[in-house]
């Protein structure tokens, strides 16, 4: 397995380096060919420094620059990353969201500094994963039975079912002195099975996907040849990175023949992304078998008489269990890659919960953006309402916007002065004026008025909801300016692009002209500003 803790970013190989090798190439045959006439051997030398100097020096940037793009996910780099998401948990303000996503880091945190490796049982309902783990653990922890839903929620159970003292645990690519001073702690967890009935069921499967998907080691257990839907469950998992030994478990239920030809099977549906030594079988609960035996009615009869008179006594036996294979997979597994393991899912895990916290930081910005952009319409529709004017002049209102965007990119931790976003004001304004979104916003409000006579009676001005319209343009636009991922953090040390925010000018606008939310913006405006009289 490649160890995951070094990331390294390639390229291909510089152009200008063959242009150095080029030019030290040309010089070094000139000199061969003229080192014996006149003084072409001190040109070719000549050449030969200056490609020499290009290469060096390329070879030098070519190498800083791999270095900084380098990358080791280490122990150390995972604390510093849970240290960053603290920082920016602590940025959401809904309590309820912040205590959830808290608690996930700190389990995290924990995890890792107690060296919780995680082995999760998954598959369908009833396949046996239960049975696996009663018989990993060696003793009967968790119920088992015919029918789907017999797990009804997450167990978890300590495991001690691996002697590693005679092999070790050695993690290739780490620290060995630092990893024999850390307890290694395993646990096995049984989820509930994919394919159940029901709400309940479907609720129970997501909440097992979850898990496995949090899994340092997975073990998909299946009673026979994959289903479309086991054989989609197990590339996905695979797909995200997830260690996975695939069981064939129930073995006793076939012939040696049939055995022997669904395993062949496993492993030509799944050679894409699972080795053939992560595919075992297993009989985890094998089926009793009944014993029957014949003991003489008379120990001291003669035996022509006892043979007529013997007695037959039968009882069902149980066969102990047989996980021997996939006991001696994990093994091997966990003593070869545990703490690669370890580190590649922790850094799957923060990598998602780094997702989940900029999701709520969005959420929670575009929520109070959008409070701001309203608050900034209606001041710029009362203002025209209060001093109306014949024709619209988009630059009246900039004193407004320009406020509007200063608090907008204070929103978005991307501070903007009184200047830059006046310069974002005008360059918005000016944008929205060259696609026409005057006119037609104009055109388009005037007729609502119309189809309302009632609501232009109250007072309302064409004037004042389009200036509260093109207000709201402005705003939603800027707004989808900022959350773009690549927007640097400092907008004041970054110029404006023009062709972008047009871009996004137009589609904003685009966005906001059905006649369903013209009319619902209207009659909001209209409705808080009869309410503010």
């Amino acid at each position: 397995m490649l160890n995951y803790r070094t990331f390294l970013s390639h390229k291909s190989f510089p152009k200008k380096w063959l242009l150095g090798l080029g030019i030290i190439s040309v010089a070094a045959i000139a000199n061969a060919l003229f080192s014996l006439e006149h003084d072409w051997h001190l040109l070719s030398i000549t050449t030969m420094m200056v490609g020499g100097t290009l290469l060096f020096t390329n070879v030098r940037k070519s190498f800083a620059a791999t270095n900084e793009q380098s990358q080791v996910i280490d122990r150390s780099f995972l604390f510093k990353e849970l240290e960053q998401i603290q920082k920016a948990i602590a940025k959401i303000a809904n309590p309820s969201e912040r205590e959830s996503l808290d608690a996930q880091a700190r389990q995290i945190s924990s995890n890792l500094q107690k060296n919780h490796f995680r082995i999760v049982i998954f598959g369908t309902g009833s396949a046996g994963k239960t049975s696996v783990l009663n018989a990993l653990m060696g003793r009967k922890l968790g119920k088992t039975g015919a029918e789907i839903g017999t797990t009804t929620n997450r167990q978890e159970y300590t495991y001690q079912g691996i002697d590693f003292s005679p092999v070790g645990i050695n993690p290739i690519h780490s620290d060995r002195h630092l990893e024999s001073k850390l307890k290694r702690q395993i646990s096995l967890l049984d989820t509930s099975g994919t394919q159940e009935m029901g709400a309940m069921g479907q609720q129970r499967e997501l909440e097992s996907r979850q898990i496995a998907r949090n899994a340092d080691l997975m073990v998909f257990v299946t009673a026979g040849d994959l289903t479309n839907s086991e054989y989609r469950d197990l590339e996905d998992l695979t797909g995200l990175g997830k260690r996975v030994i695939l069981v064939f478990n129930k073995t006793d239920l076939y012939l040696p023949s049939d055995r022997e030809g669904i395993l062949k099977k496993l492993k030509q549906r799944t050679a894409a992304f699972l080795a053939e030594m992560d595919i075992v079988a297993v009989s985890a609960q094998p089926s009793p078998i009944k014993v029957r035996q014949y003991s003489s009615a008379h120990a001291n009869s003669p035996a022509h008489i006892s043979a007529h008179n013997e007695v037959a006594k039968e009882w069902w036996e149980e066969l102990p269990p047989d996980v021997s294979a996939l006991k001696e997979r994990i093994e091997s597994i966990l003593s070869n890659e545990w703490e690669d393991l370890l580190i590649s899912n922790t850094h799957q895990q923060i990598v998602s919960l780094w997702q989940a916290i900029n999701g709520a930081i969005a959420q929670e910005r575009r929520q109070d953006a959008t409070t701001i952009i309203n608050r900034y319409q209606f001041i710029a529709a009362t203002t025209v309402f209060a001093n109306p004017i014949p024709a619209i002049d988009l630059l009246a209102g900039a004193a407004i916007n320009t406020q509007m965007l200063i608090d907008l990119a204070k929103t978005y931790d991307r501070p903007l002065n009184f200047k830059q976003a006046q310069q974002y004001a005008m360059t918005i304004a000016q944008q929205l004026l060259q696609l026409g979104c005057i006119e037609i916003a104009t055109s388009a409000i005037a007729s609502c008025f119309k189809v309302n006579a009632v609501t232009y009676a109250i007072g309302g001005s064409v004037q004042a909801v389009t200036a509260a319209y093109l207000t709201h343009i402005g705003g939603m636009s800027f707004v989808a300016y900022l959350e773009q991922p690549e927007m640097p953090s400092d907008l004041r040390k970054s110029p404006i692009s023009l062709d972008n925010l047009q871009q996004i000018c137009q589609r904003t606008f685009q966005a906001f002209q059905s006649d369903r939310f013209v009319m619902d913006f209207v009659t909001n405006i209209i409705s808080r500003r009869v309410a503010a009289n």
